[in-house]
């Protein structure tokens, strides 16, 4: 992410200007809790089923593959196969048999990332989740998002399928206990799982924060 006057600059999101594209801005998400904290949950994948189970996914569908992190120019960026749905329960038929769901999470610290979800048929899910901090434990979340398909389909189903998404990973995060992102890797325990968070709390550590 670059800076402009000091100031953070938030990266380029070419699908909002893209016709093929449909551009959703969704309502801004007030939390009681650390902008960091709100991030690792976005790109949290192990938490899908324990946390989305009536959204998406399935509680008996909750093993993790191993997946890949990488470091890039911005930041960091996690890419997860697996066959965890995106479609809403009630779609699920929609979903051909035996398709594989590819997420890719660009994170751009400290407060940014954009998750591109691929769907059948070469449609694409592009969703830009912004931490804004209101305090140093309190976050408005902004969340713009891109996509290609059902382009005509109804903007309230997909308002009240994020809310509910928004609504479940809210109450975990302001539940999280220390309140603010524990960044020595040491001070919680870890697993495979865990890539993309012990990237996110190394690339925090590197822009010099602290806690």
């Amino acid at each position: 992410m670059d800076s402009v006057d000091g100031l953070p600059k938030i990266t380029a999101f070419p699908e909002w200007d893209d016709a093929g594209f449909q551009q959703i801005t969704c309502p801004p998400v007030p939390m009681q809790a650390a902008p960091g904290r709100q991030i690792e949950g976005f790109i949290d994948v192990a938490h899908f089923a324990w946390v989305h189970d009536k959204a998406f996914a399935d509680r008996d569908n909750s093993v993790v593959p191993l997946y890949s992190t990488r470091t890039t120019e911005y930041g960091f960026q996690s890419e997860y196969i697996s066959n965890v749905s995106n479609l809403p329960k009630a779609l699920r038929h929609r979903e051909p048999e035996g398709f594989t769901w590819r997420r890719v999470f660009d994170v751009y610290p400290p407060f940014m990332a954009i998750l591109t979800v691929h769907f059948p048929e070469d449609g694409k899910l592009r969703i830009m989740n912004v931490a804004s901090p209101a305090s140093a434990r309190e976050t408005v979340l902004y969340v713009p998002l891109v996509r290609n398909f059902d382009t005509t389909g109804s903007l309230e189903d997909v308002y009240a399928f994020n809310a509910q998404i928004f609504a479940e990973d809210q109450a975990i995060v302001e539940a999280q206990c220390p309140e603010d992102l524990p960044l020595d890797t040491e001070q919680e325990a870890h697993f495979a799982a865990d890539r993309s968070s012990v990237a996110y709390r190394r690339a925090l550590r590197e822009l010099g924060l602290t806690g």
